[in-house]
């Protein structure tokens, strides 16, 4: 008997259960408990995105130079701290000692000859000077005046040859100088080939990189209907996957009138236009030129009333949002404008007091029920 009554009880309690259940989904399906916000007014930025490669403003590259003679010595090394002026390569050139040495000879040459003319010159005036006081033949006076003239027009071919060859000395000075190359900026040896360069390859490889690491600048590339929105002088967030919690605010220095160039084996016709980036605060950037950084550059700011991106959804090309109005959850049509991460603009279709629910549970069906947290 007693084991019937407990049977009974089970079943009860079932029924009840169910009943209720269905009861419960019921009034679920009926009803939504939701949270809601109003519009915010916010300051709204229009941006585009484009990837970037930190890099140096500053850089300098050598390439090996056949023309100054045979390579000598690099006298730094990948590293190396230099300055303005320090000297950094030096070539040797036979050809040209042998030829600064055959000028020098043939300036010594030059002035003896001079100095030869001008006692020649001498000698022959008093001569001329003797002829005038006797009164003695003509002829011979003539012949004497020809001789000194002949003398004169020979001195002043040696003068213009010595002109010449002081000019060649001086120039000749000039290319022995510049065996000796300085570094024309301050800066880090980025890479160093102390050997002797194939001639080959002497313009492809170079013979010294060197870097200022003290302004450091981003490089990207703009589409070619983005460079009709961005100009000099636009402000630009820069982050890095390596660091995603680092963001440096930024500027556009230049964007490129001519497009990149395309590499042969790269099949595309979309052009790609040169961006560089500085930093505000360049101070505040302690990374290595190469990182990969991301640009977000500001095309346009405004003031609009924004919601959070969950209290927004889609129906084909349609966005809405629910509001509550008198319990109710109606829907309403909206158009969007500009995001970011966590907030959208809406143009038009609710007011700044509109209670607007947010993160709508998915049965959530219009003029139902609904009750705000």
């Amino acid at each position: 008997m007693k084991k019937k009554v407990w049977i009974i009880i089970a079943v009860i309690t079932i029924i009840v259960l169910i009943v209720g259940a269905n009861i419960y989904r019921t009034y679920a399906d009926r009803t939504a408990t939701v949270k809601t916000e109003t519009a915010k007014l916010k300051e709204m930025k229009s941006t585009i995105m484009t990837p970037g490669t930190l890099a140096m403003a500053n850089e300098s590259t050598l390439y090996q130079d056949a023309s100054k003679g045979e390579l000598k010595e690099v006298l730094v090394k990948e590293g190396d701290s230099v300055s303005k002026g320090d000297p950094v390569v030096t070539y040797e050139n036979k050809d040209l000692e042998m030829e600064k040495e055959q000028n020098e000879i043939n300036i010594e040459s030059l002035y003896l000859r001079i100095n030869s003319l001008d006692k020649q010159e001498k000698r022959l005036k008093e001569k001329q000077s003797d002829l005038d006081d006797n009164r003695g033949d003509e002829e011979a006076e003539e012949a004497m005046e020809a001789e000194i003239d002949q003398v004169i027009m020979d001195k002043r071919m040696a003068n213009l040859d010595l002109r010449q060859a002081l000019l060649q000395r001086d120039r000749l000075k000039q290319k022995v100088s510049e065996l000796d190359v300085t570094s024309d900026i301050n800066g880090i040896v980025l890479e160093a080939n102390d050997e002797s360069i194939p001639e080959s390859a002497q313009m492809e490889k170079p013979l010294l990189r060197i870097g200022s690491m003290e302004n450091l600048i981003v490089e990207g590339t703009l589409s070619e209907y983005d460079t009709l929105n961005i100009e000099a002088g636009q402000k630009v967030t820069i982050t890095t996957d390596v660091l995603p919690d680092e963001k440096w605010e930024a500027e556009i220095i230049e964007v490129g009138y001519l497009p990149q160039a395309s590499a042969p084996e790269a099949n595309t016709s979309a052009v790609q236009y040169p961006v560089s980036v500085k930093f505000t605060h360049p101070e505040e950037v302690d990374l290595k030129p190469g990182f990969q950084m991301i640009l977000e550059i500001e095309t346009e700011s405004h003031d609009a009333l924004t919601l959070p991106l969950e209290a927004v959804q889609q129906e084909g090309e349609e966005s809405f949002v629910f509001i509550v109005e008198d319990g109710k959850a109606v829907k309403r049509q909206i158009e969007t404008g500009s995001s970011t991460s966590k907030r959208i603009e809406v143009a038009k279709g609710i007011s700044q007091k509109s209670e607007v629910i947010v993160g709508a549970p998915d049965h959530l069906k219009n003029k139902m029920e609904v009750s705000v947290e």
